[in-house]
């Protein structure tokens, strides 16, 4: 299988699947599958599908402890923020980030993806040296 041609799907937040790009925005998702079918389609017949799939197999049961989460809550989000002593808006600004995106972060009514939570994370441990690279880059 090719990186290249290998389609992430993310679901939107109507509920609707939504194709992942690699600057991480998400547009509908256009191509030729069925979702009514897909729908339609029993539990059993969706994972024994799966199972024949060799590029996306599910993980068994057992196996899901080993996971771990990969997403902030609303009170390390909000914590982040609050250590900078900035407003939602001046944080925001500041960092590039949209001011909904960090209200909404916040307030539970999203998660940040993995490059933002990795750039929050930066953000928490070296914000001069993000500061420093946002006004070195524009």
């Amino acid at each position: 299988m090719s990186a290249e041609r290998t389609t992430r799907v993310v679901v939107g937040p109507d509920g609707k699947p939504r194709k992942w790009l690699r600057n991480g925005r998400t547009v509908a998702l256009k191509g030729r599958t069925n979702w009514k079918r897909l729908a339609e389609m029993t539990e059993a017949e969706v994972a024994a599908r799966a199972r024949a799939d060799r590029d996306a197999r599910p993980v068994p049961r057992k196996r899901l402890g080993e996971f771990r989460r990969v997403s902030l809550s609303p009170n390390e989000v909000r914590s982040i923020r609050r250590r900078s002593g900035l407003s939602q808006a001046a944080f925001a600004a500041r960092y590039g980030l949209n001011l909904r995106t960090l209200q909404d972060w916040e307030q539970g009514r999203a998660q940040p993806d993995g490059p933002a939570r990795a750039y929050l994370l930066v953000i928490l441990r070296e914000p001069r040296a993000v500061e420093r690279a946002l006004a070195a880059g524009g």
